[in-house]
């Protein structure tokens, strides 16, 4: 579990680079682009994310440096899954580029104040993990993939 755990954190960024890479290939215009970009990262990130945090729950907590909470990991995942799943009926379903971006916003949020909290135990509980150190420059990698694609998509 811990092997698999740890390979998560390259699944991660080689499946965001898949999915950018079937973005251009198959996206027509911007707003295509995006349906595809947009709603497939959130299903990936959320979706791994759940999948660590219901399953690998010890695991997870230790490659981060976090103490493990049982309860609060099955919330945070199940809220995780949720974002997930709703990715997937907004691509299924195509309800627009305005559901895609709100999925996409949700998510970015999450990940935006989990890397805040990820810095702060790095700074207070001097947590220097690398998984923990990571965290934040991953959500900024993200803001970087998702952002402009959403802007370029809402403008058209």
């Amino acid at each position: 579990m811990k092997k698999f755990s740890i390979l998560l954190e390259w699944i991660r960024p080689a499946a965001i680079g898949l999915v950018y890479f079937l973005a251009e290939y198959l996206g027509t215009d911007a707003i295509g682009k995006f349906h595809i970009l947009g709603p497939l990262i959130v299903m990936v990130m959320s979706g791994t994310v759940a999948f660590e945090s219901l399953f690998m729950g010890a695991v997870a907590s230790e490659k981060i440096g976090y103490t493990p909470n049982r309860a609060y990991q099955v919330q945070s995942a199940l809220n995780n899954l949720a974002t997930a799943f709703t990715a997937l009926l907004v691509f299924v379903l195509d309800w627009g580029r305005y559901a895609d971006a709100t999925v996409v916003t949700v998510m970015l949020l999450f990940f935006i104040l989990s890397a805040s909290n990820h810095t702060v135990t790095a700074i207070k509980e001097h947590n220097m993990k690398p998984v923990n150190l990571m965290r934040p420059i991953m959500t900024l990698v993200l803001i970087g993939v998702l952002l402009p694609p959403m802007i370029a998509a809402l403008q058209q």
